[in-house]
């Protein structure tokens, strides 16, 4: 498959990802040769003896602090850490960060390797949805005054009928040529003007897309070490994919 590959963007890459809100996430192995002790929340601390373990880990921010979040595997329930430093500190290609950074007892050395693909280009149909106006007509209440007025017209229409039956003759109309005798004649009351306003409904539809996959690969190491001692190293891998579009259509 044809992809172009985008190398050492490690600094650059992390920095900019970092002025957002998503996370990082890294799985991989925590490899512990000696005790590690992480100062929790509350001087709580906990620690984590030698061994290997599968550790998944995140990088992030939480308001004005960034936050590397690791989750131990080493017993029934995981061990899960906080290590939180000031935002304006960089995780880049190569990355120090100070015991009093992060407030442990102990440096992270480390290193992040960054790739991005390219994937060729495809297409597709997408479902959408759109707004589409709509012409929505009432008709006004009508109020007590108008209901009692046209009940009395039409009563009085009623008597005016029964009397011209009964005596056998039909009036004729006051101007003849003026009476339409091609089509149905309307009888009733003339009715009142609706009330009409515009609304936005919203529309399922579909549209045409190309877009190629962006997939960025990130690579972490970090040893813990004290004193010249290291107590124990992280290898990590992130792999993430996201859609780029080159262009969308009209949803319809």
């Amino acid at each position: 498959m044809n992809q172009k590959t985008i190398k050492g963007l490690g600094l650059a890459a992390v920095a900019l990802f970092l002025v957002g809100c998503n996370e990082i996430n890294f799985s991989g192995l925590l490899n512990v040769t000696e005790p590690i002790t992480f100062a929790g929340q509350d001087r709580v601390n906990v620690v984590v003896n030698p061994g290997q373990f599968n550790t998944k880990a995140s990088i992030g921010k939480s308001g004005s602090k960034k936050v590397i979040k690791l989750e131990i595997a080493n017993g029934a329930q995981p061990t899960k850490v906080e290590l939180s430093f000031d935002k304006n500190i960089n995780i880049g290609a190569a990355f120090t960060l100070t015991a009093a950074q992060i407030g442990q007892n102990f440096d992270m050395n480390g290193t992040m390797d960054t790739k991005v693909e390219k994937s060729p280009e495809y297409s597709r149909s997408e479902f959408c949805t759109y707004q589409m106006p709509q012409t929505v007509c009432r008709s006004a209440a009508k109020s007590a005054a108008q209901t009692a007025s046209e009940e009395a017209v039409t009563g009085e229409a009623a008597k005016l009928d029964s009397s011209v039956v009964a005596q056998g003759s039909v009036p004729e109309a006051s101007n003849p040529a003026l009476v339409d005798t091609k089509g149905p004649q309307f009888n009733g009351p003339v009715p009142y003007a609706p009330t009409c306003h515009t609304q936005w409904i919203t529309m399922n539809g579909y549209k045409y897309v190309r877009y190629y996959v962006e997939t960025t690969t990130r690579d972490i190491k970090s040893d813990f070490v004290q004193a010249g001692r290291t107590l124990g190293s992280y290898s990590g891998l992130s792999v993430e994919h996201r859609d780029v579009y080159t262009y969308e259509g009209q949803c319809r």
